[in-house]
């Protein structure tokens, strides 16, 4: 580069620039590729749920179509305002702008259902490790099914043991 185009876009010199280059360490690539391979894993498993989730795959490719159905008409619709008269590509622009809306819609449409499914996945998981540590439990301890005879019998102090011995 030259002083004038270095002067001009306020760059540092060649040397400098060099100087500041630092080549990452091996420990630091293989902490970098652990932390990418890592993401990249439970991006494969929130795949992998979404797989099980039926009409998911269908509305994503729906979304798609009328995205892109979207983006053909709004290149369409451009081309058509270019080739009219300046009071007709008004309202021409106006609904290519439109069609840009929809398609823009679609792919926030198709996104958020992907969210909203896995935090309703997350939602059932949390569900299922609060029963799964409960076991049975309830705030107050164990509890136990009676019937209405043996309710009596240990509202009186009665105890089974003592049925027993009569």
């Amino acid at each position: 580069m030259t002083k004038k185009l270095e002067e001009e876009f306020n760059l540092p010199s060649m040397e400098e620039a060099l100087e500041e280059e630092k080549v990452p360490t091996i420990e630091e690539t293989k902490q970098e590729i652990e932390i990418v391979s890592s993401g990249l894993t439970i991006a494969e498993k929130i795949n992998d749920a979404f797989r099980e989730v039926r009409g998911l795959g269908d509305h994503e490719v729906e979304m798609n179509d009328i995205a892109q159905k979207a983006l053909d008409s709004y290149a369409q619709l451009m081309s058509l305002g270019m080739n009219v008269s300046d009071m007709a590509a008004g309202k021409i622009f106006a609904e290519a702008s439109n069609m840009l809306k929809i398609a823009l819609e679609a792919q926030d449409t198709k996104t958020k259902a992907k969210l909203q499914q896995l935090d309703l996945m997350m939602k059932k998981a949390r569900l299922d490790k609060t029963k799964n540590q409960n076991d049975g439990y309830d705030d107050t301890g164990p509890t136990q099914v009676y019937d209405r005879n043996e309710l009596l019998r240990i509202m009186k102090g009665e105890d089974k043991s003592d049925k027993k011995d009569k």
